[in-house]
Parts: C-alpha cells; structure tokens; sequence
C-alpha cells in the first residue's frame, strides 16, 4: 500500500486542533484559579466555559489585536474587565484592584 500523505497531513492536523483545544480550555482553567471573580463574571456573560476560554484566547481589535489571555500574562486584569464591558453587560461588578485607587 502506497503512504498517503493527505492522510498523515489530516492526521496531524486534528492532532493539533485537540491540542489547541486543551490549551484554550486550559488558560480558562488557569484564569478560575488566578482570578475567580473575573471567571465567574466571564461565564456569566457568555454562558460556557468553552465560549469564555475562546473569548479569552482571541486576539480583540480594541487591545491592539492582544486577547485577553496575553493582557492578563502583562497583569493588566483591569482592561479585561474593561473588554467585558464593552460586551454588552451594562457595568460588570468587579473587585478593588491595585491600579484603579484613586489618590
């Protein structure tokens, strides 16, 4: 039987959607342990952990074409809130946060 290359193409092609996959549900994972409040926001907005996870990994125009995972990697959890606002949700209660004192 002759190699099929299309066939070892598809192959490592699902291969790597499963993986990716993970890795998207997984920074949502990460983002329940790291922050909660903005997790337990976040699904409720959108409804599911897998929509939440692809949100959070998808680059957004109004950061400059950063998603939410890499503005959190910069620590910066007040423009995600932010970004969630701009989803539709009126005002999305979040927590006192370092950056935002008033002085």
């Amino acid at each position: 039987m002759r190699f099929n290359k299309f066939r070892s193409i598809i192959s490592e092609i699902s291969w790597i959607a499963a993986r990716r996959e993970a890795l998207v549900l997984s920074a949502f994972d990460a983002l329940e342990f790291r922050y909660p409040p903005l997790a337990e926001a976040l699904l409720e907005q959108v409804g599911n952990k897998r929509r939440a996870a692809h949100w959070l990994c998808a680059p957004q125009r109004a950061c400059g074409g950063k998603s939410p995972c890499d503005l959190l990697a910069d620590n910066d959890q007040d423009s995600v809130w932010d970004l969630m606002e701009g989803l539709g949700m009126p005002e999305v209660p979040r927590p006192p946060s370092g950056s935002r004192l008033a002085y």
